[in-house]
């Protein structure tokens, strides 16, 4: 008996736990409060750019800022894990409001086909009550034919010479929330997919060239991908001041070294291969072919050396490494010019411009070294935007859902009619009575308009 009683202790307070977990998540405060903090995170987000360098949002916000925004996760927040968090919140409380409120929903279904009786219809809110001049049998094929043609669905019932009918329309309205609800579902699922599996980035590609990897913005991560795109040509035309009046990349895609797709990819135009976009963002220009020379200051001895661009190299016949970082037009009116950078062994890493077009300016020097820029070549490369959205299709599946659930949640009302025929004194009483969910006045001047009709109805024997 005592380990009875412990049970059903421990029984009762995993109910209350369970309860109170419940109660929580169907809390209308819960509800409001989710809604809000979505609903500010999203002047945040629309707010701070979302996914620049943190470079980027140093210069443009500050340090103090930059420092509290990169603490808060404000930079990607739309893949952080308490973005995530309030979205699988906001869901579970939908779910268990709607679970909540379902059973009671279809109780009402179900009741309502139930067929009343002349006491019961009599205590109905709008109520009325007509007497034909013809049999009950004849009156129920008249009011038939009546009911049929301003309802979806009517039921009759016989019983000892009296005749029961229930007659709805817009049944399914009342269940149009739950659809809202599930569109809503949908989009949230939409959203979550999209931030777990999803990634927006970069691709800078030269022509001529193929890259395979997505560079993210958010702290310099890097997708590869299952195949290559190669920028086979990239043209661009301009207006008379010199603006870009349209740029353009012909690509290619390739899948284990063999061309599967091309396509042109323009502004606002993008291309999409296995669910990824690729859109034209920007362009530029970078060198190639860079041959430079190298002199010793020291003792004279001077090397020349091919460098490719942004792609550091070991020096010939020793441990030190040279990259060229940056090319920029025009440098201090000096012209073009290349910023390089050199670390040697045991030694602090050493850096600067060194002007293209002048050989013999005095600051083409690093380290001990002179250098001088021998020959080169420009060719354009392109900016391609790389966003993949595998939850898409759910957001727009919800909102579509959610456009035609509110259409007929707001718009379609369930209306239903109870009839009891019973034998009268000069032929059958009527007794009619209904209600509707919504639209209650509408519905008021509808069923009033219904007993004017049943009570104007003749047989077929008296119409003309």
């Amino acid at each position: 008996m005592i380990h009875f009683c412990k049970s059903a202790v421990i029984m009762t307070q995993n109910r209350t736990v369970v309860d109170r977990i419940y109660g929580f998540f169907a809390s209308m405060r819960l509800s409001l409060f989710l809604f809000g903090a979505l609903a500010i995170t999203s002047i945040f987000g629309t707010l701070i750019p979302q996914e620049i360098t943190s470079e980027q949002r140093l210069r443009q916000f500050g340090p103090k800022l930059n420092a509290l925004i990169e603490l808060l996760d404000l930079g990607d927040m739309y893949h952080s894990w308490w973005f995530r968090l309030l979205l699988i919140l906001l869901s579970a409380n939908l779910i268990v409001c709607s679970m909540r409120r379902l059973p009671k929903t279809l109780k009402a279904l179900r009741a309502g086909r139930k067929m009343m009786t002349p006491s019961r219809i009599e205590k109905m809110h709008l109520h009325g009550r007509v007497e034909l001049p013809t049999s009950p049998q004849e009156s129920k094929t008249l009011i038939s034919n009546l009911l049929s043609s301003r309802f979806t669905k009517c039921v009759w019932q016989q019983q000892e010479g009296q005749y029961f009918a229930v007659a709805e329309k817009g049944r399914w309205g009342r269940l149009g929330v739950y659809f809202v609800h599930l569109s809503v579902l949908l989009v949230f699922a939409g959203a979550l997919v999209g931030s777990l599996f999803g990634f927006r980035g970069f691709m800078t590609i030269p022509e001529k060239t193929s890259e395979s990897h997505v560079h993210l913005r958010r702290e310099g991560q890097v997708i590869p991908l299952d195949f290559e795109v190669r920028c086979d040509k990239f043209t661009v035309a301009f207006y008379d001041n010199g603006s870009p009046k349209e740029f353009r990349s012909d690509v290619s895609i390739l899948v284990d070294g063999r061309v599967v797709k091309q396509a042109a990819i323009r502004v606002n135009d993008p291309f999409t291969f296995r669910g990824i976009n690729f859109y034209q963002s920007t362009y530029g220009s970078q060198p190639t072919n860079i041959v430079l020379k190298l002199e010793n200051v020291s003792n004279g001895k001077s090397q020349q050396l091919e460098v490719p661009f942004r792609q550091p190299i070991t020096i010939p016949g020793s441990k030190d490494r040279l990259v060229i970082m940056d090319y920029a037009d025009n440098i201090g009116n000096f012209g073009p010019a290349f910023y390089i950078g050199m670390a040697r062994e045991n030694q602090e890493p050493d850096s600067g411009w060194i002007v293209a077009k002048q050989p013999g300016f005095h600051g083409n020097r690093l380290d001990g070294l002179r250098i001088n820029v021998l020959k080169y070549a420009n060719s354009y490369y392109t900016g391609l935007e790389v966003k993949k959205d595998p939850g898409v299709w759910l957001i727009y599946l919800g909102f579509v859902l959610m456009l035609l659930s509110l259409i007929f949640a707001l718009y379609q009302s369930h209306r239903r009619v109870w009839l009891a025929l019973t034998p009268g004194q000069k032929g059958t009483a009527v007794h009619i009575a209904g209600n509707t969910n919504k639209h209650a006045l509408a519905f008021e001047k509808d069923f009033q308009q219904l007993v004017h009709d049943i009570e104007n109805m003749k047989p077929d024997s008296q119409r003309t």
